[in-house]
């Protein structure tokens, strides 16, 4: 019998029950337990800063949410590591984990493969207000900071004449760059710089930005994880967040919080 529903309404239903059946089914299925690094950035994952919180949730940030919402839809769980970024690739490299959820690079691809695309990303470099930085050539005048083993750009990260001051994360490279050192710039994730100079209240120290590189939030998977056999579950799980939206508004809810 012919449904009644006019097509442009049914395609919608069929997601949905598909992305609902998808997540009736994984439980079923015996749990997993994956091991995840979560990489020290603000606001990707930090220490929860709620001391009446911290001992059972003793980190916050996007990624965390996300490895949250994986867990409740899929009936596995996970076990989780606050890293920094340079231990991540590692841990990937070596097997010590099985995934992590990260701006993917291309040169990642020898030790992880590239699992569901979660949401955009660009990446480039901010200079301080009065430095010009309209084009690539510019970055050769200036010394920029970036955090210790980050992916910005192909050309950008193995480039000798582009000077770099390698920190541990973006808070440092930011604070760097305002203290009246060398570093007059910082690179990474555009929308984490924003979040973070929005934060410590610096929007009125930076000024020019370069766009290098567009990339995706996605899950690495690690090509020698014990666990192989549950990639294509784990993405399929992931894959029905960014369908009905949840992975967007996760991502928009820690790094573009309301202003009060």
């Amino acid at each position: 019998m012919p449904s009644s529903l006019p097509s442009a309404k049914r395609c919608p239903i069929r997601r949905t029950l598909a992305a609902l059946l998808l997540c009736a089914a994984l439980p079923c299925a015996s749990a997993a337990e994956f091991k995840v690094d979560l990489i020290q950035f603000d606001p990707w994952a930090k220490p929860n800063p709620d001391p009446a919180l911290s001992a059972k949730e003793p980190y916050v940030g996007i990624i965390v949410d996300l490895l949250k919402e994986f867990e409740r839809r899929s009936g596995h769980s996970t076990v989780r590591m606050l890293t920094p970024y340079a231990r991540v690739e590692r841990d990937l490299q070596v097997g010590d984990i099985d995934f992590s959820i990260m701006a993917w690079g291309d040169a990642r691809a020898a030790y992880a493969s590239r699992g569901t695309a979660l949401v955009p990303l660009e990446f480039g470099v901010r200079a301080r207000q009065g430095v010009p930085l309209k084009s690539y050539e510019d970055l050769k005048n200036i010394v920029t900071a970036a955090p210790r083993g980050l992916k910005v750009d192909p050309r950008f990260d193995v480039d000798p004449t582009v000077r770099k001051e390698l920190v541990l994360d973006y808070t440092q490279a930011i604070r760097i760059s305002v203290a009246n050192r060398d570093a007059k710039a910082v690179a990474g994730s555009l929308s984490t710089l924003g979040h973070l100079i929005h934060k410590f209240g610096l929007e009125a120290e930076f000024g020019d930005v370069l766009v290098l590189n567009t990339t995706h939030l996605t899950v690495a998977f690690s090509r020698k994880s014990t666990q192989l056999a549950a990639e294509a579950q784990v993405n399929a799980v992931f894959k029905t967040m960014v369908e009905d939206g949840t992975a967007k508004k996760i991502y928009e809810r820690w790094m573009f919080p309301p202003k009060h």
